[in-house]
């Protein structure tokens, strides 16, 4: 079993070399970017307890600052790909169909699970894993054939796209309101008091990035504040006894819609993006264990879950007739099941905060496979069965 430096030695090189590797099969054309988090979370698992051994299971704890560092990250890039300026532009019914989607099939969930007696650390985890939604089969297809129903598919892009902010807004927000951990400045404050100045350190952040990087082009420089700024989330927010992940997007949020050039500093951070990703999946299939497997939850985030989305797919297709869309599908919302990264981001991050069972992290990643096979059977079968067809207006 490898001990704590060993082991982030180890992490690191297998980042890098994940990394690297996927790089270069994208070049030559070869890669599956719907199932690559679920191979990297396959080799932790061959290397932690249920495997080879080669790392302990305390290793999400032994590690932490690689958790923080990668969870906070990951919400950097989310944030810097979220410009206001294009939310203003779209029509409001499509905003309303944009977040109250996810937000409609996570407060589902929140209620089966309340339902079912999770406490509520679990609860607020469910549900935003219940939010999330990826494109990434829809991308991966729409490479290679025209789109049956092209309305369903722009609806269902909309939905993808928005589907990270109500989830880390609902993780973040009650991670922060919760207070766990926390260091001695903060604990006088209350939940709201905490959230709060989580907020105005994250914007503060935000507009030192802006300010640091004025004029700024290498791209070795722009990842030097990056990851500084990155730090400095990552440490206030354990401070606060708040979610990281949650300081990142807001900062990212502020750069993207107050800077000159903020896609500068979205390639800049996308550069770096994959090897976090590598790191936090490895570590979380070494941190699992055999426990017993929780079945209700399985059953709230596929089957719960599923009906919620086909019900509120039904409700959208008939909202975009009513405004003169032509949506041939009303079962488009089988289209957002599948479930991509920063589900098992979450995750990870609130193993991080200590509040979460293995089995649970069990649970959620098998139910994250069911949900893109499921997915995945309907967009190639569905939506991409006719290819050439173009049916249906823009949304």
């Amino acid at each position: 079993m490898l001990k704590g430096p060993l082991a982030l030695v180890v992490l690191v090189a297998l980042a890098l070399a994940g990394a690297e590797i996927r790089r270069r099969l994208r070049a030559r054309g070869v890669g599956a970017p719907a199932l690559e988090s679920f191979l990297f979370v396959g080799i932790g698992i061959g290397l932690g307890s249920l495997g080879l051994g080669m790392f302990p299971d305390t290793v999400v704890l032994t590690l932490r600052p690689v958790v923080l560092l990668g969870v906070t990250w990951i919400g950097l890039v989310v944030g810097l790909q979220l410009d206001f300026r294009v939310l203003g532009r779209l029509q409001a019914w499509h905003r309303w169909v944009g977040l109250g989607v996810p937000a409609a099939a996570g407060a589902v969930v929140a209620a089966g699970s309340l339902l079912a007696g999770h406490p509520p650390h679990e609860v607020v985890l469910l549900a935003a894993v219940a939010m999330l939604a990826s494109p990434r089969v829809v991308l991966l297809l729409a490479r290679t054939a025209a789109p049956s129903d092209r309305a369903a598919m722009r609806l269902l892009k909309l939905v993808m796209a928005l589907s990270s902010i109500p989830a880390v807004v609902l993780f973040g927000a009650a991670t922060g309101l919760a207070g766990a951990g926390g260091g001695s400045l903060t604990q006088a404050l209350g939940g709201g008091e905490r959230l709060l100045l989580m907020v105005g350190l994250a914007v503060v952040l935000g507009y030192a990035t802006i300010v640091l990087l004025a004029g700024e082009r290498t791209l070795v420089h722009i990842l030097a504040v990056l990851i500084g700024v990155t730090a400095l989330s990552a440490g206030a927010a354990l401070l606060l006894g708040g979610e990281p992940m949650l300081m990142a997007m807001i900062a990212g949020a502020v750069v993207m819609n107050r800077c000159r050039f903020p896609h500068r500093i979205l390639r800049a951070a996308h550069g770096l993006e994959m090897p976090m990703l590598v790191a936090l999946l490895v570590l979380l299939g070494a941190w699992w264990r055999a426990e017993a497997f929780p079945w209700t939850v399985l059953l709230l985030l596929v089957v719960v879950r599923g009906a919620a989305l086909l019900a509120l797919g039904w409700a959208t297709a008939s909202m975009a007739r009513r405004r003169g869309v032509a949506v041939h599908r009303s079962d488009l919302g089988a289209g957002l099941l599948p479930q991509g990264p920063l589900t098992l981001a979450i995750l990870i991050a609130s193993v991080a905060h200590g509040q979460t069972a293995p089995a649970i992290g069990e649970a959620v990643f098998a139910a994250m496979l069911a949900n893109h096979l499921l997915g995945w059977l309907w967009t190639r079968r569905v939506l991409f069965k006719k290819a050439g067809a173009t049916g249906g207006e823009e949304p």
